[in-house]
């Protein structure tokens, strides 16, 4: 009697497993759900770790942003011209120059080339 019920066990099992088999395979899911193949990925973690590794670097590289700091209100306003090749910092106000204290000349802009070159 105790087979008897073990055959039954185990038939209703296989059937429920055949059941929710076919009706994972044939029931449409809405885009970007995983399923089985999300779960059956994680092998690779088991035979290849470096490779799934690098994988999961490169794929996170894809969706990685660019870092822009946030201006700050301490933050001096830059000003860029184009036309000759120039930026400009406006900094803190600076006291005048004495004959006394002399300071260094800053660094010279760069020029554009001549025309007609």
């Amino acid at each position: 009697m105790e087979a008897l019920v073990f055959v039954v066990a185990g038939a209703l099992v296989l059937g429920l497993l055949a059941w929710a088999g076919h009706r994972m395979l044939v029931s449409e899911r809405p885009p970007g759900s995983g399923g089985a193949s999300d779960a059956l990925g994680s092998f690779i973690d088991v035979f290849d770790p470096a490779r799934a590794r690098a994988d999961r670097d490169l794929q996170s590289q894809e969706h990685q942003g660019e870092v822009v700091p946030s201006p700050d209100d301490e933050d001096p306003p830059v000003s860029i011209d184009t036309v000759r090749m120039r930026a400009t910092v406006r900094g803190p106000v600076r006291r005048r120059q004495t004959p006394s204290s002399p300071e260094p000349p800053g660094p010279r802009a760069p020029q554009p080339p001549p025309a007609g070159r």
